[in-house]
């Protein structure tokens, strides 16, 4: 199997949400203000679940949260922390 970059979206909606990655993150962004988008290697190998919630600036977070990216939705008025949390699903 070819590597490839594939793109997962994880809603604003102050939920954890489980996403399967088989390689690392290489970008976050957003094109939306209802998600953040992750970019990430897919290739060969089982699957790790991961889990991703999306955190507003000055919201409180998980002692324990893992900081993923920032990113800044279209208009730019709010700006999105993804976290991971391990053993999330």
């Amino acid at each position: 199997m070819t590597r490839a970059i594939h793109r997962y979206e994880v809603p604003v909606d102050d939920c954890w949400h489980a996403v399967d990655l088989t390689g690392e993150i290489v970008h976050v962004d957003s094109r939306s203000m209802h998600t953040v988008e992750i970019w990430a290697i897919h290739g060969p190998g089982e699957p790790t679940r991961r889990g991703f919630r999306v955190y507003g600036t000055g919201h409180p977070i998980p002692d324990d949260a893992i900081h993923v990216g920032t990113a800044i939705p279209p208009g730019g008025q709010l700006v999105w922390h993804l976290l991971e949390l391990p053993e999330t699903t």
